[in-house]
């Protein structure tokens, strides 16, 4: 009988420990969005954010050249809702966003001292992919923020509004964008040498329109155009804006660099 007893408490206190240790490995910490930026203009630079179940989210910046290296790291908490994530106690420490809007296979922080997009590798949450842009490789789409894309509209930007294209309105898109580059074919290069930086707004009228700008294609830099908005003042007809109104289906504003 003693041997019995105790063979089912060795056997109870094993089961025990399992349960712990199955326990404590549910509360590991996971990581949920995973989301890189490499730079390699001058040397190789990145930046990195990535957000835990624990709502505990972690941002690295390492900056590297020939006679420079730099590791920096910001950490914190925050929480998830929807697409979003909140940065609710604190701004997000590294530009002072209050949130970042995930979509499109991004995350972009906003409503900060300045703009920062990062590209998503890896997402475990209920998020929705609101553009398929496997075919649209060319394209870059950037939230509206009236503090710093005032310069790229004419309407008072206090009077615009941030909205998003559905996959229908994408190809429409592309269409009416094409079709102009057809009718400046004269005055423009190949449609396939430029990418494409678009803002998406609503205006006072309710319409849809999407500001554009295209640019000749960076050999040097084939992915920077789709973290942040390219700032050129020149550079002839690799400079080049229009607005495309998706409620009108039509576009308007174009703009070529260094022609009248």
């Amino acid at each position: 009988m003693k041997v019995k007893t105790i063979l089912s408490l060795i056997i109870l206190g094993l089961c025990i420990q399992c349960k712990e240790a199955k326990s404590k490995k549910n509360k590991q910490k996971i990581e949920q969005i995973s989301a890189i930026n490499h730079y390699n203009f001058f040397g190789k630079s990145s930046f990195k954010f990535q957000y835990f179940s624990d709502s505990s989210y972690v941002f690295t910046i390492i900056d590297k050249d020939v006679n420079h290296e730099k590791f920096e790291t910001f950490n914190d908490f925050c929480y998830s809702k929807n697409d979003t994530i909140y940065f609710s106690q604190t701004r997000f420490r590294y530009n002072g966003s209050d949130k970042a809007v995930i979509k499109n296979n991004y995350i972009e922080f906003i409503r900060g001292d300045f703009p920062l997009k990062i590209e998503i590798t890896k997402n475990l949450l209920q998020t929705k992919n609101k553009l398929n842009l496997e075919k649209f490789n060319d394209y870059a789409f950037f939230i509206f923020e009236p503090n710093f894309h005032e310069r790229y509209f004419h309407e008072k930007t206090k009077t615009l509004k941030s909205a998003d294209l559905d996959q229908k309105e994408l190809i429409e898109l592309d269409q009416i964008l094409k079709k102009c580059f057809s009718e400046k074919k004269s005055k423009l290069e190949n449609f396939d040498k430029y990418i494409h930086q678009c803002i998406v707004v609503t205006t006072t009228k309710g319409e849809k329109e999407v500001l554009i700008n295209s640019y000749c294609k960076d050999p040097y830099n084939k992915k920077d155009y789709k973290y942040s908005l390219i700032q050129m003042d020149d550079g002839g007809n690799c400079n080049v804006s229009l607005i495309i109104n998706l409620t009108k289906h039509n576009y308007s504003d174009l703009s070529i660099s260094g022609s009248a």
